[in-house]
């Protein structure tokens, strides 16, 4: 059986090739892009694409037309799912436009639904999405692309074993001229929600010069980033866990990620291939530093997100990045915002 894929937009992130063919006995480069991915799965057939723009549509086809020559192209998202019989709707859209196509999706008959991250810009669509997919019995996934990496898996449960004692700070740093708060920034905040593994209840964030209007979102959708704000904020976890969380431009481009608890610190930084645990075994001594290396799977990134989707609408369950989880991390960037709007104070996390 083959699952009739049908992805809304067509944007980098959905029709990016892999850097080049290796050669043998190398094969199957990982790749973050949808449609490279699907390209590796036999059981997955790509059968319409929609972009409202006519250039991004020919990009794919110059890019894709020898592995997809039958994919059919759309510019009207309702015409394609009137049309073809799907099984999985991915939608890639920008960040404020995906609420009304999942919605539409979710009614459509699709048994699937993959929607890129942020899930959306309000709590009141993100809620509207959640309830049209439940409504439906459709089950849905949200790209918080690195909760399908090994190592953060390998990470949380170096965590969970007691390494460094129960998790006391958080911090995640991103940097650079894509320092954008909801664009990138949600990649880090559900990180620090995966690590604490507990609700948000308070926060207080300033964000950068500039964005004194921004009482709600008012990007374009990630297009370009000066757009969408770097900020500093905190977050106050139900647990005790605190976070700190640090999206800057006119800074190094640099991602990293910091779990600190009482007895250790595990340090993550932007090739998700390694971490390091630091470990203190006496509070006068050096700690001993380890390095913390996944297993290797054949399956993992957005190849292992879309064969979890599959599972997930074959046995049921939910998956590893939820809609529920994914409304976690709006919640702290809503909050984000309402405390710029304060001054900067400490606020309840909103929803």
């Amino acid at each position: 059986m083959a699952y009739r894929v049908g992805i809304v937009g067509a944007s980098g992130i959905v029709i990016n090739t892999p850097r080049g063919e290796p050669s043998p006995p190398l094969d199957r480069e990982i790749s973050t892009s949808h449609v490279s991915g699907l390209s590796y799965m036999p059981d997955m057939e790509l059968a319409a694409i929609c972009d409202i723009n006519p250039e991004a549509l020919e990009r794919f086809e110059s890019a894709w037309s020898e592995r997809w020559p039958e994919t059919r192209l759309y510019a009207d998202y309702r015409e394609m799912l009137e049309r073809e019989d799907l099984d999985i709707l991915t939608v890639a859209t920008s960040d404020h436009r995906h609420a009304q196509i999942v919605i539409d999706g979710a009614e459509s008959g699709v048994r699937g639904i993959f929607c890129e991250k942020p899930i959306a810009t309000t709590l009141e669509e993100a809620d509207a999405m959640i309830a049209a997919c439940e409504r439906n019995g459709v089950k849905m996934s949200v790209n918080h692309s690195r909760r399908w990496f090994p190592l953060y898996h390998k990470v949380r449960q170096t965590i969970r074993s007691g390494a460094i004692g129960t998790p006391t700070v958080l911090t995640a740093v991103l940097g650079g001229p894509r320092a954008m708060m909801f664009r990138n920034g949600t990649h880090f905040i559900d990180a620090l929600c995966f690590f604490a593994e507990s609700a948000p209840v308070k926060v207080s964030a300033i964000l950068e010069d500039g964005f004194d209007h921004w009482d709600r979102y008012r990007g374009d959708g990630g297009k370009l980033p000066e757009n969408d704000p770097g900020m500093t904020g905190t977050v106050l976890f139900e647990n005790g866990v605190r976070a700190i969380f640090r999206s800057l431009k006119g800074t190094v481009p640099i991602s990293s990620l910091e779990i600190t608890g009482p007895n250790g610190v595990i340090r993550m930084g932007g090739n998700d291939r390694a971490a390091e645990l630091a470990v203190l075994e006496d509070v006068r001594g050096e700690p001993t530093r380890t390095m913390i290396y996944p297993e290797q799977y054949q399956v993992q990134g957005t190849v292992a997100a879309y064969r979890e989707l599959v599972d997930i609408m074959e046995h049921g369950g939910e998956s590893i990045s939820s809609p529920q989880d994914a409304r976690m991390a709006l919640r702290i960037l809503l909050g984000f915002l309402e405390s710029h709007r304060q001054g900067g104070r400490l606020v309840d996390v909103p929803g």
